[in-house]
């Protein structure tokens, strides 16, 4: 008998609505073209095209690292208001064939940029849901 992990599952979704990146408050991203990696178990990954980025405040470094499912990404380097954060957002410029809508587009990690979806923050979309009541 073999036992195989089960296969990790994710949608990638054409969100409806413009969303934004912001650094230290300040944009560092904003289209109404982005697509949103949705795995079980992790929160959204937004995907921005490189011609809504503020590419001017990015750098890329040497980093590379390799998923199995996704391919190789490159990292890149937030520089901006004198405010540095190393391998902040990536990209995967050629994905594995089920990734392809990702292409040359940039996320950004959660920890050091906020998002506004739907003119919304995180912060305020995660008070609407403690406000439901759903029983």
């Amino acid at each position: 008998m073999t036992t195989s992990e089960p296969a990790p599952t994710f949608t990638l979704v054409h969100e409806p609505t413009r969303v934004r990146a912001l650094f230290e408050g300040h944009d560092i991203a904003d289209s109404d073209d982005v697509i949103a990696l949705r795995e079980a178990g992790h929160p959204p990954v937004y995907y921005f095209p490189r011609k809504h980025v503020f590419m001017v405040f990015l750098s890329q470094t040497d980093k590379v690292t390799h998923d199995p499912d996704k391919g190789d990404a490159r990292y890149f380097t937030i520089y901006r208001d004198q405010h540095i954060v190393d391998n902040v957002a990536w990209s995967y410029e050629a994905p594995n064939a089920p990734f392809a809508a990702i292409a040359d587009r940039v996320a950004f990690s959660p920890a050091h940029v906020e998002f506004q979806v739907h003119g919304r923050s995180a912060a305020d979309t995660e008070a609407e849901d403690r406000d439901v009541d759903i029983g």
